[in-house]
């Protein structure tokens, strides 16, 4: 009897060992990998929450950003793609379509991805691989589409009995105040009017919309001409006469004339020294990251008591597109197990505000709670308030800027005047030609072309010569060295989509 009893005894531990590993196997594992530089531990906060949320074990593997594309290029070539990974190559992007690894979502969106559906509408055929008629391979991020703000110290306004500028030449003369009436009344004559450095165009996009002129990039930028032609902006109608208005600035010496050797990060350490009364750049970092910590000086609490923004002749920067021959976002392996679960895990956690606040802020009630959340102001609890400990835990570190729709977690945490500001500025930008497929073009002249481009700038502001020679030479540099060819599939391409 008791040989009975041990031999049922074990039976029934067996019996009960293989139900445990049928339900463990049962739940399913979803995999991703994204590229960040943060490293949280492999099993977090954030990604139990996840798990409990959609039943299944979800891993996540963060790769440098520098080491992301060798990454994934070892994946491909080994066949073992996760469920769910960001491309952030073109070619690959395209190639992996072509071979047909890349899970169609178009079927599933309605059940396993509806907030997707609704945000991108038919805007999500934008990405070189998805189609209508073939299917929805890979959605592209559109967060951090960051308008320029051309911020303005309105203490140094307030001292110098000066008014904010609305055109060219009321920003002549605020400039020339700025840089000799002593705005920060230490009695020497150390300030700038504004900061510009060729080493980033966001430092002059609003300065050129003044002349409708779109400078997205130093690298060969583009614009569209009257009768339809994509070129370099050297051939905008207006080209010559913003850079006589920049001439005018430079000879006043109303902007640092090591403008060509300056770094972007010294330009903003001119902001935040006092230095200068003006910056050209997005015041997600002006009003909002940097305010008030990054400031040499006393600031008051409120950022808009410190800085307005200048619309010249109406005209703000230029408007900012997403990457649509990129999926920023995310692809799904056409091999997963579970493709309709990983579209269904990205749909939550980069698209809809309670996901994005998961892995932007963490677990509420463990890593933070709100204070005002409708204002989006909120409390980092105990250890948790150390940035390496939150993002360790894996608050943070899975957010890629928010999410991936343009008002996302990031955005809903900034403050007030940084909100409006990006607002207005969206209402207000001028547009330019932006091409969603990559050109042949690009790839033989891009680099001369762009070269050209830039040492032409620069020259054309500091020369002594006669401008219209040195322009002319430079456009004819352009042409000659694969501009024409440039120009031809530019407008084609532009003509086509």
């Amino acid at each position: 009897m008791k040989k009975f009893v041990s031999l049922l005894l074990t039976l029934t531990l067996l019996l009960g060992l293989c139900g445990a590993i049928a339900t463990a196997e049962a739940v399913p594992t979803i995999t991703i990998l994204m590229a960040g530089d943060n490293t949280p531990a492999e099993d977090d906060s954030v990604l139990r929450a996840l798990g409990e949320k959609f039943g299944c074990k979800v891993e996540i593997q963060v790769i440098p950003e520098a080491d992301y594309a060798g990454k994934l290029n070892s994946l491909i070539a080994s066949n073992t793609l996760p469920d769910l990974f960001q491309i952030r190559n073109s070619v690959t992007l395209k190639e992996m379509a072509e071979a047909g690894r890349l899970y169609n979502m178009a079927p599933a969106l309605d059940e396993y991805a509806p907030d997707i559906k609704a945000y991108y509408g038919d805007s999500i055929y934008k990405s070189i691989v998805n189609d209508p008629d073939t299917g929805i391979y890979a959605l592209f991020s559109e967060a951090g589409l960051y308008v320029n703000n051309l911020g303005i110290r309105k203490d140094w306004l307030a001292k110098l009995g000066k008014e904010i500028p609305t055109n060219l030449d009321e920003l002549y003369d605020v400039l020339n105040a700025f840089t000799y009436d002593d705005p920060d009344g230490n009695g020497q004559n150390d300030t700038y009017g504004i900061a510009l450095s060729t080493a980033s165009s966001e430092l002059w996009e609003n300065l050129m919309a003044a002349f409708d002129i779109p400078i997205k990039t130093f690298d060969n930028p583009l614009c569209q001409l009257e009768d339809g032609t994509v070129t370099t902006i050297m051939k905008h109608p207006r080209f010559l006469e913003a850079i006589e208005y920049l001439r005018k600035l430079y000879q006043a010496r109303l902007f640092d004339p090591d403008f060509t050797t300056l770094t972007l990060m010294q330009c903003f350490e001119k902001l935040w020294n006092s230095q200068v009364g003006m910056l050209g750049f997005r015041f997600v970092g002006t009003t909002n990251n940097w305010y008030p910590g990054r400031y040499t000086f006393e600031v008051p609490a409120d950022p808009s008591e410190l800085f307005g923004t200048v619309y010249l002749d109406g005209k703000g920067s230029i408007a900012k597109y997403a990457r649509y021959d990129l999926a920023n976002a995310f692809a799904i392996n056409a091999a997963s197990a579970n493709p309709e679960l990983a579209l269904a895990i990205g749909n939550y956690m980069w698209y809809t505000e309670e996901g994005q606040n998961l892995t932007y802020l963490g677990v509420e009630g463990v890593h933070y709670e709100w204070v005002d959340k409708e204002a989006g102001v909120y409390q980092r609890l105990g250890e948790f308030k150390d940035d390496v400990v939150h993002r360790a835990d894996g608050a943070f570190a899975y957010a890629s800027a928010g999410g991936y729709t343009k008002a996302n977690a990031e955005t809903r945490m900034m403050n007030k005047t940084t909100q409006d500001a990006q607002a207005a500025e969206w209402e207000k930008v001028i547009d330019w030609p932006f091409i969603i497929e990559p050109l042949e073009a690009d790839v033989e002249y891009g680099a001369d072309l762009s070269m050209i481009f830039k040492e032409a700038f620069a020259e054309l502001i500091v020369t002594t010569g006669d401008v219209q020679e040195v322009y002319n030479e430079y456009l004819q540099r352009w042409l000659d060295e694969g501009g024409e060819q440039y120009e031809a599939e530019a407008t084609a391409a532009y003509a086509a989509q």
